[in-house]
């Protein structure tokens, strides 16, 4: 089922964020699904998901938005920590349990002030599709 892939899929993301030695150095390993209320700047959180099955319906095209979250003056902690988030997974072979990850590709990123949080909030968004491990 492609909605089981997007859960090993987020896993792996996770996973793969937190171990990177460039995006340790730049959020402390302050990635999460969702954020606790006193949350240290700057951050990652995992943004919205969108499946659509394809052939049978055990494959799936995954739409997936990585968020950064930055309090520094300018752009230049922001962009970099967007940079360390897109070296990490662009073309990244991930292992999914019971699913093969065929490919993960960058597709789109934005930035703009968060008036709400004080902060720069950027938008990194991934394409990937999965295929079930048969």
């Amino acid at each position: 089922m492609s909605l089981s892939a997007s859960w090993e899929l987020q896993k792996a993301i996770h996973t793969t964020l937190v171990s990177d030695a460039t995006l340790s150095t730049l959020v402390a390993g302050r990635i999460y699904d969702r954020p606790p209320d006193d949350v240290a700047y700057p951050f990652i959180t995992l943004g919205d998901t969108d499946v659509v099955a394809t052939g049978d319906g055990t494959d799936a095209a995954h739409t997936l938005v990585l968020i950064t979250w930055s309090r520094a003056k300018g752009r230049r902690e922001a962009k970099e920590i967007m940079s360390g988030v897109c070296d990490a997974l662009n073309g990244a072979s991930l292992t999914l349990a019971g699913h093969v990850l065929v490919n993960l590709q960058f597709e789109q990123a934005s930035l703009k002030y968060a008036p709400d949080a004080d902060a720069l909030r950027g938008q990194i968004r991934f394409r990937a599709f999965t295929e079930a491990n048969t």
